[in-house]
């Protein structure tokens, strides 16, 4: 775990004032990465519209719009980022339990008592049992993020056929690189897969945002 010091429930030591520093903190990275993405995203899909074939995504939207259907885009924009939310908020307490130097620790999507006992239960860690759980948890992020990339891009390929394809196999590339880093070599090694997928995915969404506005007169 990282070489912590761990208190008499197995968990790392963690006084008050660490754990108040580690809220601060954990409430911090979720207002970034609650606004943040989505200017990046926003960033490079206009790239896309803008040096792609302009024309082509410009009729499109127009015809989306004449069926009214920027509203559906923009709904598909807001539960996305309602996925995003309710994913990073857990972040808050997750650093009130364990630090961000916890290694594998931090796998953990549920810490579990021991009945009538002050232990923790936690994912095993062992050479092929740590693997397969991490494996796991790999699936269950994705399971936990990937629901508004499959809403996003059954609207998003209509106006933007061939970046829509594009994104999804980077969000593809990504989230087998994550899971592939995460079971082999542990906590850390997925954040480079995770980079990609989450780049490929606020994208998507900055593609929704930017057919809703354009059909809202906004831009």
């Amino acid at each position: 775990m990282g070489g912590d010091e761990l208190d008499k429930s197995g968990l790392p030591e963690m006084d008050a004032a660490t754990r108040d520093a580690g809220e601060a903190t954990g409430r911090k990275m979720v207002s970034a990465m609650s606004v943040l993405p989505v200017l990046i995203g926003s960033g490079i899909a206009f790239a896309i519209y803008t040096f792609g074939d302009t024309a082509a995504y410009t009729t499109k939207i127009a015809l989306v719009t004449q069926f009214e259907m920027h509203y559906a885009y923009l709904a598909a924009f807001i539960f996305s980022r309602m996925v995003n939310f309710i994913n990073v908020y857990p972040m808050i307490w997750k650093s009130r339990v364990m630090k961000m130097k916890s290694g594998n620790l931090r796998a953990n999507m549920s810490i579990f008592r021991e009945y009538n006992s002050d232990k923790v239960v936690v994912l095993d860690d062992g050479p092929d049992t740590g693997r397969y759980n991490r494996a796991n948890r790999s699936l269950t992020h994705l399971t936990e993020n990937g629901m508004g990339l499959c809403v996003g891009m059954l609207l998003a390929c209509f106006c933007f056929p061939f970046p829509t394809l594009v994104l999804v196999c980077a969000f593809a590339v990504g989230r087998m690189s994550h899971q592939i880093g995460y079971s082999n070599y542990g906590y850390g090694a997925h954040g480079a897969g995770f980079g990609i997928a989450t780049v490929a995915a606020v994208t998507l969404d900055g593609l929704l945002l930017g057919v809703a506005m354009k059909g809202f007169g906004l831009i």
